[in-house]
């Protein structure tokens, strides 16, 4: 047995309702929708973006008005916490193509005019290796090939094909070896052509979210990662769908709480927490940074799962000493 891919706005738009069993069976370069979209074209940036897969094993899973119910929450927290005429600096991590941050941003300008938001995530952009022999690969920032591309077939390079599919199957294996074999040089993102190839920069960022920061200096979207420590502390900080035990072991998430605890200011807030697959319900927590570590103020649904390690981190390195 073998199977096709989509490559093509067309072809999308042909295979209706079943595309959304397809995966990384539709090219990753039809996320290059371009400034100015149509609702169509929106429509298909979100249905490739809920079903990415990074090459860690991560999913991009993110929808529209996902997180209403915890914007409100923050919102109040922030009421409580924050006198309304204090400038502040809110940080959105692990913000996947960044739309429920610009959801959360406009709802916090329209209450607090002198407020600045950042949206971070590692991924923001894909690039499009295109080559002589007519192949194509769909490559992460770091390097990493997520697709290949050689029409009829849409393969993932990363992740490997069903045993179901042995053309399949063999196409992708051949094709991670013969990326290995190109022998890139180093910054060969940053070029638009080079020996035997092309490059096109692809963007992650949903539309609407690149408009808002295009037309609102306030608002900017930026790579950053959730192991980081922001030189100057912000005083709200937001993880959803990032800290959980199913990407990362216990030392990688006290080592991401602690990085949380350096990049808030004392009496700042931290919103952690996962989104359900089940039923899409929002499970987070909501922290008060204290000089000494983690005081919960409240929680939505049944709070993150590292609330407890978080409180442990952060009471083990007051102990110690930073």
């Amino acid at each position: 047995m073998l199977r096709f891919g989509i490559y093509t706005e067309q072809q999308y738009r042909r295979a209706g309702p079943q595309r959304r069993d397809l995966g990384a069976q539709v090219a990753y370069s039809l996320l290059d929708v371009g400034s100015e979209p149509s609702e169509a074209q929106v429509t298909m940036f979100e249905d490739l973006c809920f079903r990415l897969r990074t090459s860690n094993g991560t999913f991009r899973t993110s929808f529209p008005q996902r997180f209403v119910d915890l914007d409100a929450a923050a919102l109040r927290w922030m009421s409580e916490l924050f006198a309304p005429e204090v400038p502040l600096r809110i940080q959105d991590r692990a913000a996947s193509h960044c739309l429920t941050s610009s959801d959360w941003a406009q709802r916090i300008f329209a209450a607090r005019s002198h407020a600045e938001f950042e949206a971070s995530d590692l991924i923001l952009c894909l690039y499009e290796l295109s080559l002589a022999s007519g192949e194509t690969y769909i490559v992460e920032p770091g390097g990493e090939p997520l697709q290949y591309i050689r029409p009829p077939f849409v393969l993932s390079v990363r992740h490997r094909e069903p045993r179901r599919y042995p053309l399949n199957l063999w196409l992708g294996a051949r094709a991670r070896r013969r990326f290995t074999r190109l022998g890139l040089p180093e910054g060969w993102q940053q070029s638009e052509t080079g020996p035997g190839y092309r490059v096109r920069r692809i963007s992650c960022v949903h539309p609407r979210a690149a408009a808002l920061a295009a037309r609102d200096p306030r608002f900017q979207v930026r790579t950053r990662s959730v192991f980081e420590v922001t030189a100057q502390a912000c005083d709200v900080l937001r993880t959803m769908n990032i800290l959980n035990r199913a990407y990362f072991t216990e030392d990688q998430l006290a080592s991401a709480a602690n990085a949380v605890f350096d990049s808030v200011r004392v009496g700042g807030l931290w919103i952690v927490g996962r989104t359900l697959e089940e039923d899409f319900s929002n499970n987070a927590t909501f922290f008060l940074r204290r000089e000494d570590g983690w005081q919960v103020l409240g929680r939505i649904g049944n709070g993150s799962e590292i609330e407890q390690l978080a409180l442990a981190a952060s009471t083990s390195r007051s102990t110690r000493g930073p």
